[in-house]
């Protein structure tokens, strides 16, 4: 639509008479500046730089053009002639300089308040096109209303700002172009007609203010009546060109101070003042044996060894003073020259990257286009030829300059992510990496995330760093300063899209190095953590590995001494630019590739060694006496050797008691290194055994615990069994846990995304076929977690284990209980199969989820939370108490001479009942009421044998009975106590029902009944039930 009144025709006669071929001779005071099809190349100015700042929204932006460029590309290549720059903070597109200060979505007032930074680069040109949003009908965008005379006015309070902040620039200001949305275009033209009037204002003033007009833009020119086509963003820019070759000369000056910072000094440049390192307090605290012995005592009464609601816990401090070892922390450097392992590519080396694309753990060729950002790949399939990846090797068009783009596996699902990074916030933008799918351009998918990380002060192109601190698959980000000192982020994120940081601090003080970019991040030991290294001018490589703390991604980092210790460099070239340290052959180390001229690569692989191990990584618990309670137990890092300190539980005197096996010295020699063993009890004899598994098939090797044998030289006896599965996959992802409660442990499998393949132990020592058949009614989904965060142990002593999810950040775990229960004699139809959400049950003590262990530790048969010293090794537990209260201010139940006591009871006064229903922390869904009925049957019966209506509190008055609770299990209102006394006993804080007040509704009932008569008197929604 065509706004009416703009100009006069004497106007546009008079313009046309001072504008010669494109330049102007004299400006009229307040007419717009007419389209006039100057041919590009005409200079600008005589030889002064043009500073450029681009204002708006997303047409400003490039927003539905294909390249992302808006018009900003095609204006530079009209001004060819011209020395240019663009100036802003914000940036978007495929062209080099992609800069400008646009939002999309937003409205001038926002333009306003966040341009201050942008116009601190002192542009000596603005090119302001801004309002299309203001007079949008969706109110959610025209935030301000859609008054287009109020429009005006901020457009006029915009404008100002950019007079006073940059006084020496020119700015054009746009009658914006017209829409052909009916909704928006009314608002549009009278929004247009006023900006002249605000442009007069100004110049009038003398300020070099010029407006000019888009109003005759071709809207067939707009794909969705807002937006250009990609040929309408070429014509943009073309406009653009033609009026600021209509800007009278004089009016440009040199731009003010030096032009934006695009290098190492963006966003403050490499911090100086990167924070020390702060390990965090030990949760291993050492208390008094007796502090112990009482922790263990409470936490292990018989009377709640089936839990149903989610743990309380009792903190025992430090158990015992540890026996494990820590590795040497050396790396023993030996590299293997593979030689030409991939054909030249005839593409220029300084661009190619080796990154896994595809998600086999083998690093790809991949060339990013240095101008727009494009992938070209080909995928590795060593000790194969390479072949092109996705149709003919482009796998996706780009988003930025080579220097924008960062590759990194951010979700943890093994394929690396196509980050673009804005070099003056930090700040990153991802494209989600799906792999091959020929659904989609180029045959491979790539789907935009958008912003997932916002930036710091300090992080730029040259000083961020995207490595795996802490070993979770996931890739963080750190910051690198002065020196070469790091400051960390660690990602939080799942396999979804969830991406969430965590500020750790610095991470190191620095290693002395000025050069940058000679520091890198690798897994050159293959323990999962990426090893901070920096290249010499040799293009040899020393540096530090990363070694576990109890914080997660806040590691100890050895320094290697020696000249050279990582890699000693090679003879074909001297330039660490032409190296790349990646894993090319898929074993989670590191290699050493060099890219010739020609693009050709050549490999030296991996075959050094380093023990990183702490001593908590060699401890683990298992029964090995069979007597249900979980062992001590220290394997050999390489041997896979067997030491064993039996858990002998709380003891008066010590506080806690272990009692070692042989001495100390191991009881089996080991069959293969720590990270494969795992303990379970095959064969139903309490006794756990020990399983080898193959770590590439899953394959499961078996020898047997026959316990003690006094014959034997080490006084135990293990039975060879051989190989009883053939495996699933990896051997990292398997677990052996009951599932259905038979005493034989089960084969389980996790998938990337924790979901499982589950294979019920079949057992039959010695007989023919197969030990493990398929149990897919018990499969789990997944979580979309990290497997090798997931176990399966037993929370509620039901003797099934449970899905358990240890956070490896922080140690919070969420539990999916056992919902198992097979009927049997041809009532299968009633069993029960499946897993119910717990919610987090332990929320984590400061220990990072690797020192975490699930143990037995006393007899109720319930697995507590337990907390190892990674440097020695000491285990302190937090002891799972079930559905008692715990360390919390009500205390817990105790139970002496036979009579449960009730801590609120009146002083003196030995009698009375104490029945807790707990509060379902976490716990979805919350129990019926027969379930808790049958539970405070069963506590009755324990406590005195109240079997019987007659015998119910063995009199009428004197004793009493305790219900405490949260009643939104029943009724799904607030938390609410209620007590249940007879009329001699006070009543007890909160809302209470007298015993004396309700005696009839009780008369010749049941326990249950009972129960369930006092529920019936709970307000709420709905009895019974949450």
């Amino acid at each position: 639509m065509r706004p009416h009144g703009l100009t006069s025709l004497a106007s546009l006669v008079s313009l046309s008479l001072y504008c010669t071929q494109g330049v102007t001779q004299e400006l009229p005071p307040g007419l717009p500046l007419q389209y006039a099809s100057t041919a590009p190349g005409v200079a600008v100015t005589n030889g002064t730089k043009l500073r450029i700042l681009p204002v708006g929204d997303s047409i400003t932006v490039g927003w539905l053009g294909d390249d992302h460029n808006g018009y900003r590309k095609q204006l530079r290549s009209d001004l060819s002639a011209d020395k240019v720059v663009f100036a802003g903070t914000e940036r978007y597109g495929s062209m080099d300089d992609p800069y400008f200060a646009a939002w999309s979505g937003k409205t001038i007032k926002y333009m306003h308040d966040h341009i201050d930074a942008s116009l601190a680069q002192k542009p000596n040109v603005i090119l302001l096109h801004a309002g299309t949003n203001d007079m949008s009908p969706d109110i959610s965008v025209s935030t301000e209303g859609r008054d287009p005379a109020a429009a005006a006015e901020r457009l006029g309070a915009l404008i100002d700002k950019m007079i006073q902040k940059c006084p020496d620039a020119t700015i054009l200001v746009a009658m914006i172009i017209s829409t052909t949305r009916p909704a928006q275009a009314p608002q549009t033209a009278q929004f247009q007609a006023l900006v002249p009037g605000v442009v007069q204002t100004r110049s009038a003033a003398g300020k070099h203010v010029i407006a000019v007009d888009f109003t005759r833009f071709p809207t067939a020119l707009l794909r969705d009546g807002i937006h250009p086509t990609d040929g309408g963003y070429r014509t943009m820019g073309d406009w653009w060109y033609d009026f600021m070759t209509q800007i009278p000369p004089s009016w440009i000056s040199v731009p003010e101070g030096p032009d934006p910072v695009r290098d190492i000094s963006s966003n403050g440049g490499p911090d100086e003042n990167i924070p020390p390192l702060d390990w965090g307090t030990s949760p291993i605290t050492v208390k008094t044996p007796s502090e112990i012995f009482e922790a263990g005592k409470t936490a292990s009464l018989e009377s709640r060894k089936i839990c149903k609601v989610n743990p309380h816990w009792y903190s025992t401090g430090k158990l015992a003073s540890g026996r494990g070892v820590n590795g040497d922390f050396k790396f023993r450097s030996k590299w293997e020259s593979v030689g030409q392992v991939m054909p030249a590519t005839g593409l220029d080396p300084k661009f190619a990257r080796l990154h896994d694309m595809d998600g086999d753990g083998k690093a790809d060729y991949v060339w990013i286009d240095p101008d727009t950002g494009a992938i070209r790949c080909w995928l590795n399939k060593y000790p194969n030829t390479w072949v092109k990846a996705g149709n003919d090797g482009l796998l996706a068009d780009g988003r930025g300059p080579s220097d924008s783009i960062f590759l990194a596996d951010m979700n943890g699902d093994g394929l690396d992510d196509y980050l673009v990074v804005n070099p003056d916030d930090g700040s990153a933008d991802i494209y989600w990496n799906h792999g091959p799918d020929a659904g989609w351009a180029h045959g491979w998918k790539f789907v935009e995330g958008g912003q997932i990380a916002s930036g710091v002060p300090h992080a730029n192109w040259k000083t961020l760093r995207l490595a795996d601190m802490n070993g979770d698959g996931r890739a963080d980000y750190l910051t690198i300063g002065v020196r070469g000192s790091a400051a960390l982020w660690l990602n939080q994120g799942s396999l979804g899209t969830d991406v969430k940081w965590l500020g750790q601090g610095g991470i190191t003080a620095g290693s002395g190095v000025t050069d940058l970019d000679t520091i890198f991040f690798a897994d050159i030991d293959g323990d999962g953590r990426d090893d901070y290294l920096i290249f010499d001018d040799e293009a040899g490589i020393s540096g530090y590995l990363n070694i576990m703390t109890q914080k997660s991604g806040l590691p100890l980092f050895a320094k290697q001494e020696g000249n050279q210790p990582i890699a000693a460099g090679i003879k074909n070239t001297k330039n660490w630019r032409d190296i790349r340290i990646a894993d090319v052959d898929g074993d989670g180390k590191a290699d050493y590739s060099y890219i010739a001229s020609d693009g050709s690569v050549h490999l030296w692989l991996n075959r050094g060694s380093a023990d990183t191990s702490r001593a908590s990584d060699s401890v683990v618990f298992a029964d090995i006496d069979g007597d249900t309670i979980d062992d001590y137990v220290i394997l050999g890092h390489d041997s896979g050797s067997i030491s064993v300190y039996l858990n002998k539980g709380p003891d008066e005197g010590m506080g806690w008691k272990f009692e070692a096996l042989n001495g100390g010295e191991p009881i089996a020699s080991g069959r293969a290194p720590a990270s494969q063993i795992i303990f379970a009890d095959i064969n139903r004899d309490d006794l756990d055994d020990y399983l080898v598994l193959d770590p590439v098939t899953g394959a499961l090797r078996v020898w047997l615990n026959e316990g003690r044998d006094s014959g034997s030289a080490t006084g135990w006896k293990f039975k060879e069994m051989g190989q009883i599965a053939s495996g699933l996959g990896p051997g990292a992802r398997v677990r052996m846990a009951d599932i259905d409660g038979d005493g034989y442990a089960d084969y389980i499998f996790l998938k990337p995304n924790g979901g499982t393949t589950i294979y019920r132990n079949n057992w039959s020592e010695g007989g023919p076929g197969n030990y493990f058949v398929p149990f897919p009614k018990m499969d789990a989904s997944g979580i979309n977690e990290n497997p090798d965060e997931i176990q399966f142990v037993d929370i509620n002593g039901d003797e099934k284990a449970d899905y358990v999810w240890t956070r490896k950040i922080d140690g919070v775990a969420k539990v999916w209980y056992n919902n198992y229960e097979f009927k049997e004699e041809g009532d299968e139809d009633k069993s029960r199969y499946g897993w119910r959400e717990g919610g987090v049950f332990a929320s984590g003590v400061g220990a990072n989820g690797d020192n975490v262990r699930y143990a037995i530790m006393d007899k109720s048969g319930r697995a507590s939370y337990v907390v190892l010293d990674p440097a020695t090794g000491a285990p302190a537990a937090w002891l799972n108490g079930c559905d008692d209260k715990g360390d919390s201010p009500r205390g817990p139940v105790s139970c002496e001479g036979g009579v449960a006591n009730n801590p609120y009871h009146p002083a003196g006064d030995s009698f009375g009942w104490a029945v807790y229903i707990p509060e379902p922390i976490g716990l979805t869904p919350a129990y019926e009421v027969q379930e808790c009925g049958n539970h405070f049957l069963k506590v009755l019966k324990k406590q005195g044998g109240c079997e019987t209506p007659t015998s119910w509190g063995c009199d009428a008055y004197g004793r009493g009975v305790l219900l405490h609770f949260d009643t939104s299990i029943f009724c799904g209102k607030g938390q609410v106590q209620k007590a249940v006394w007879d009329s001699t006993n006070p009543q007890i804080g909160g809302e209470c029902i007298n015993h004396g007040n309700s005696q009839d509704k009780w008369s010749g009932k049941s326990p249950i009944e009972i129960l369930l008569g006092i529920l019936s008197l709970l307000p709420g929604p709905s009895k019974g039930k949450s």
